[in-house]
């Protein structure tokens, strides 16, 4: 799975806060568009009760988290990257993960059931998937592949989401800045090579003589471009 080592110590700031700033901000926009402050009950009770939390933690990280991310970014991620690359393989994986939760909303007493097949939180959870891949193969490549992070990211989502229960309209807004932030990793070269990905965008940017913005990052590692083999990698 790969150690606590192999995580960059400046991307758990990344890990940790990512799912709970996106919230905040999709409750932002909810209130000044008009809507009304959420009460977040469950955080409020946890807060009463600050070590029942433990046990739901617990809970939340052994059904969902580890297992799935053992197989989406564990087995799946690295031989969907080096046939297609990162973006490529992020979109397909994104796809498999909404199509494997589907039967759930079948289920009764699941938290799929619960959202209501058809409604727009039905809607809003396939669509919240697959720019959310992007950004899970974003932390796992930046982090030497390391499967942990993708557990920590992925439980870090899950439990931002029991705790901060949001609006329909809130909700939907927490799904647009998701896509925002994958927007992002994408238009954003992330890695220290400049090779395949990075330097082609660059070339063609001069040749057409395009104003924009170079974002470099050195992250050690290729990052987006599909970890094939490359001068960064000393191979």
């Amino acid at each position: 799975m790969g150690g606590l080592r192999r995580i960059g110590a400046g991307w758990y700031a990344g890990i940790l806060l990512t799912f709970p700033t996106l919230i905040g901000l999709a409750t932002l926009l909810d209130v000044l568009t008009g809507g009304a402050v959420p009460r977040f009950e469950t955080a409020a009770r946890f807060l009463s009760r600050p070590l029942a939390i433990l046990p739901f933690a617990f809970f939340m990280l052994i059904f969902g988290p580890l297992p799935e991310e053992l197989g989406w970014r564990g087995y799946a991620l690295d031989r969907l990257q080096a046939r297609w690359g990162a973006l490529a393989s992020s979109l397909v994986l994104g796809a498999a993960w909404a199509l494997w939760h589907l039967p759930l909303f079948f289920i009764r007493g699941t938290y799929q059931h619960g959202l209501g097949l058809g409604s727009l939180r039905f809607w809003l959870f396939f669509a919240d998937l697959v720019p959310k891949s992007v950004l899970y193969t974003w932390i796992y490549n930046n982090n030497r592949r390391s499967t942990l992070s993708a557990v920590l990211f992925h439980f870090m989502g899950n439990l931002s989401g029991e705790l901060f229960t949001l609006p329909e309209r809130a909700e939907l807004y927490k799904v647009l800045w998701v896509a925002v932030a994958a927007l992002a990793v994408i238009a954003t070269i992330g890695d220290s090579t400049f090779f395949h990905a990075g330097i082609l965008g660059l070339v063609n940017a001069v040749q057409h003589q395009v104003p924009l913005t170079l974002i470099i990052m050195d992250n050690g590692w290729t990052a987006m471009t599909g970890m094939q083999v490359n001068p960064g990698t000393a191979d």
